[in-house]
């Protein structure tokens, strides 16, 4: 529950866990200060567009009438991970338009508190990186960027999500196999590897590029885990027609560890048509272990 009150007196008083912003537009700003709070407050805590903060206090400057705050706090909302609540509402308080945001502590997630490397949840990490795809899919900014940019914004949202994560990591052979290599993101639990996610761009279904990253991701995973996952960044106009290419193409690749089976994952909540996912299931020295390919149809 919003309460305008609590966090004008928390602003008065200097709480470390309320940010005001005088003017604040950006969505994704504003999804970096909800991320920041949660992290901070003990219980929760508050951002205050329209206020900014002087030596007296605060000062109410507000927003224009003509700024649909709304949309900017829902999108903002949208690019936070489902393990931070927050709420906001929009009011006039001096005869002046403000929107206060409260958000609830983070309490991490307890799942990565793991025994056995191999006993970790496969599918609640699935859903974690499925998710940060689907939120940088979401952020028109990564329309026209590198690969380590998106890969950035989906470290970033890992690591706020609780993981402990690692990105360019130097670890195992290059491609050229003369020198180590650098792993794109590394899901690791108090140093012990769980996950490698290995990120490309395709502009269609570039096979000797792919290809490549398809052995990085076992060049990278020296220990042998459960499971990895291969990310496509793809601009194509035909997005479904790139994606039969793509399966039949990965269901006839040469692994280096022998290809068992191909498995679709036939839940709805990961159905959609514009980011597509399969696992390839490996025979590893005797274990099974799963490649999960995720293709992120990007939006020019």
């Amino acid at each position: 529950m919003v309460n305008v009150n609590e966090a004008f007196e928390k602003l008065s008083n200097g709480d470390d866990d309320v940010i005001c912003r005088e003017y604040e537009l950006r969505p994704q700003a504003i999804a970096s200060l909800i991320e920041e709070v949660a992290k901070k407050t003990k219980h929760h805590g508050y951002i205050i567009i329209g206020v900014s903060k002087t030596d007296e206090g605060y000062n109410i400057n507000g927003i224009s009438v003509r700024i649909d705050v709304e949309n900017l706090v829902n999108m903002a909302m949208q690019q936070i991970i489902p393990q931070i609540k927050a709420e906001y509402l929009v009011q006039i308080s001096s005869n002046k338009k403000i929107c206060v945001i409260c958000v609830e502590k983070f309490m991490g997630i307890q799942k990565m508190c793991i025994d056995s490397l191999w006993d970790v949840d496969k599918e609640t990490v699935f859903r974690d990186v499925f998710n940060a795809c689907i939120k940088l899919q979401k952020n028109i900014t990564f329309s026209n960027v590198s690969e380590d940019q998106r890969n950035d914004f989906i470290r970033d949202i890992l690591e706020t999500a609780g993981y402990q994560v690692k990105d360019q990591t130097r670890q195992g052979k290059s491609a050229s196999g003369k020198a180590s290599g650098e792993i794109d993101i590394l899901l690791h639990d108090k140093g012990k590897p769980i996950s490698v996610v290995e990120a490309l761009n395709l502009n269609g279904l570039e096979t000797a590029y792919l290809d490549e990253h398809i052995d990085k991701v076992y060049k990278y995973d020296t220990s042998g885990n459960a499971f990895n996952f291969l990310v496509s960044y793809v601009k194509v106009k035909n997005f479904g027609e790139f994606w039969e290419k793509y399966v039949e193409h990965i269901k006839k690749y040469k692994y280096p560890y022998e290809i068992i089976e191909t498995r679709e994952n036939d839940s709805k909540e990961y159905q959609y048509t514009d980011i597509r996912h399969i696992n390839t299931i490996h025979n590893r020295n005797g274990r099974e272990t799963t490649l999960c390919h995720i293709c992120v149809k990007i939006v020019e």
